[in-house]
């Protein structure tokens, strides 16, 4: 349940920490909680907790290629219709895991754990998890059924640790909050974290089945790695996401890294402003925000989702807009079902798209 007297990134309250204090409160930026924002942090505190899963029952009114819908009753979700591996074929081996979990592996000092189910496809489907902001990776697993849907739908799941990111392209002299000590969020999943899963594990190459799924902060993740890596992924899903810093100027998390607004207007509204960028997109999304959020905006899901179908880029796009959900591993669980079955519409349409060209 959203607890209504949370304060918006804009309106922090001072709340208890009980944590060590490296540097002095006085001079860091606030969270969305209202706690302090460490420098050079990268989060890894583990909290488990009862899963609070739900699936919600939409009613999709679809554009030629995108769509909208406004859901509030629950329902399961539904099991792909995907073939499993048959015994005659080989199923390709992922390099330096088994079936089940390998944790706390390490790229550039960023942990990350990886999932592979038993009945994975031959295009290896991946899907890369990014969490929220400060939130720990095993979050997904601990507080949704993220492992028995990759189980049903044969994905593998890579969980990385990106802690405090808001997967920025650059640092800035103003710059007060650098999640790694010298790697800007961006920089490192282009340049270290898909590369070494491409070399390492035989993971997330071109032609691969490779989606990405994140949530407020790791929602807007899915945008910009998409837009900087275009043509990898070939769809994605954001729960509470934001994607137009410029229309939130006083946003403490944005100006910890982009400095003021009234500044450094282009920082806010140049390369890392996903909506500012819908021209060049390129990419299946599925966009979900609850209407009860006082986190993010709705507006922020609806603003982007907009600017896209109007932008005409010719790929699928799916808005849903659930009433009464807040920002919450309850709503973010309920959203992944049906995110799953998005990426597996999109997968039969590049099949049926193959088979026609044959």
């Amino acid at each position: 349940m959203t607890n209504r007297n949370r304060p918006t990134r804009s309106n922090f309250a001072l709340l208890p920490v009980f944590v060590l204090v490296i540097c002095l409160e006085s001079c860091s930026p606030r969270d969305r909680q209202g706690q302090s924002v460490p420098s050079n942090a990268i989060a890894d505190a583990s909290i488990v907790a009862e899963s609070l899963a739900i699936s919600t029952s939409s009613i999709d009114v679809l554009l030629p290629l995108s769509g909208v819908s406004s859901r509030s009753s629950p329902t399961p979700p539904i099991p792909s219709t995907s073939s499993p591996v048959s015994s005659s074929e080989i199923q390709p081996k992922v390099a330096g895991a088994n079936v089940g979990w390998t944790r706390n592996l390490s790229i550039a000092g960023v942990a990350y754990d990886l999932y592979i189910p038993a009945n994975y496809g031959n295009d290896l489907p991946c899907a890369v998890m990014l969490p929220g902001w400060d939130f720990d990776k095993q979050r997904w697993v601990n507080e949704t059924n993220l492992q028995t849907l990759a189980d049903t739908y044969g994905y593998i799941l890579v969980l990385p640790q990106m802690g405090q990111t808001l997967y920025e392209s650059a640092y800035y002299p103003e710059t007060e909050m650098r999640w790694h000590p010298s790697l800007p969020g961006g920089e490192f999943i282009r340049n270290y974290f898909i590369p070494t899963m491409q070399q390492r594990h035989g993971l997330l190459i071109s032609g691969q089945h490779n989606t990405l799924i994140g949530l407020s902060t790791g929602g807007r993740g899915v945008a910009l790695i998409a837009l900087e890596n275009p043509g990898l992924f070939v769809a994605g899903a954001s729960f509470s996401g934001d994607f137009s810093q410029d229309r939130t100027p006083d946003d403490r998390l944005m100006t910890a890294v982009y400095g003021a607004y009234d500044g450094y207007p282009e920082r806010w509204t140049g390369r890392d402003n996903p909506q500012r960028r819908v021209s060049e997109w390129r990419m299946p999304l599925y966009l979900s925000h609850g209407t009860a959020d006082d986190i993010v905006p709705e507006s922020q899901s609806h603003g982007f989702y907009q600017a896209l179908v109007n932008a005409g880029s010719g790929h699928r796009v799916e808005y849903h807009s659930v009433a009464g959900a807040g920002h919450d591993f309850s709503f973010w669980g309920g959203e992944l079902g049906s995110a799953f079955e998005f990426f597996e519409r999109v997968r039969g349409s590049e099949v049926g798209a193959m088979k026609s060209h044959h």
